[in-house]
């Protein structure tokens, strides 16, 4: 991300107080908090991916459709949050996406145009694919899930033609298993953060992770920089690059929500912080 681009999305909310942004209020699985999907497309086009941290594997099994992918990217993490909003603000299953593909587009935060194939496609991805997340090691409280994510989907969007109004609703029925996880399982973001960040991939995951750990934190907590590198996927990536990269986003992300967050000689360490979401949008 370019330094101009930097200085025009502070810029923007700056311009903009807390009491004039609008209440907002989102949802992220906790999930998909602990663990990062991947930022691109992988190479291969491989049936499974898996992710392992100290106690939990994550895999994730696409479509057997040739057509479908591993979800990734920015559209798979904002299908994913307008989907985990739904379902914990309605308690329901059944996602309703509205009647027009301009609707469930803008509800993501993005403007019409070359993206909007790209949008539906990472949705299907993401509703098409299985999920595992299993315990690598049976100490204490052990808990899992293993399951679909969509029991069944009716998508009657036209991305070509985005401002047709269609007789009926798109709608994504969710495994009542995974709805019920993400219910219980959620924690808030503020969807205005999440818009300014919604084409830098590395940087959703990175404020949702924060938002995530800093929920009921009430100490100091630090841990080697590689751990938060890996979690986001990009270990593979120059540490410094990425350092460098994750200390704008965090510069970014201040000028919102003070949190207390820093890189300290190859550490990362979060204090205690005031929520991502202002009390009174909690109510």
């Amino acid at each position: 991300m370019t330094e101009k681009r930097i200085k025009k999305i502070v810029d923007l909310v700056e311009s903009q107080s807390l009491d004039e942004l609008s209440e907002d209020l989102a949802f992220s699985a906790s999930i998909f908090m602990v663990f990062g999907l991947p930022t691109r497309k992988l190479k291969d086009h491989p049936e499974s991916w898996i992710k392992e941290n100290k106690f939990y594997k994550l895999s994730i099994q696409r479509s057997p459709d040739k057509k479908r992918n591993i979800p990734y990217g920015c559209y798979s993490r904002m299908n994913q949050i307008f989907i985990d909003t739904e379902v914990k603000k309605k308690n329901t299953n059944v996602i309703q996406l509205g009647k027009s593909f301009s609707e469930y587009v803008e509800n993501l935060g993005y403007s019409r145009g070359k993206a909007n194939q790209a949008i539906l496609s990472r949705l299907v991805d993401y509703v098409s694919s299985r999920i595992i997340v299993e315990p690598k090691r049976e100490i204490g409280r052990i808990s899992g899930i293993q399951t679909g994510v969509g029991r069944a989907w009716d998508i009657y969007f036209d991305y070509s033609n985005p401002s047709q109004l269609m007789l009926q609703e798109g709608k994504i029925i969710l495994d009542e298993e995974y709805a019920k996880y993400i219910y219980n399982h959620a924690v808030p973001i503020d969807m205005n953060i999440i818009r300014v960040f919604k084409n830098n991939a590395t940087a959703l995951d990175f404020i949702r992770f924060l938002a995530y750990r800093n929920n009921n934190l009430n100490k100091e907590i630090s841990f080697p920089e590689e751990n938060l590198f890996d979690h986001l996927g990009t270990q593979t990536e120059h540490k410094y690059l990425l350092r460098t990269r994750l200390k704008k986003v965090l510069k970014m992300l201040k000028v919102y929500w003070p949190v207390q967050a820093s890189f300290q000689d190859g550490y990362f360490c979060l204090k205690p912080s005031p929520p991502a979401i202002e009390k009174k949008k909690l109510r």
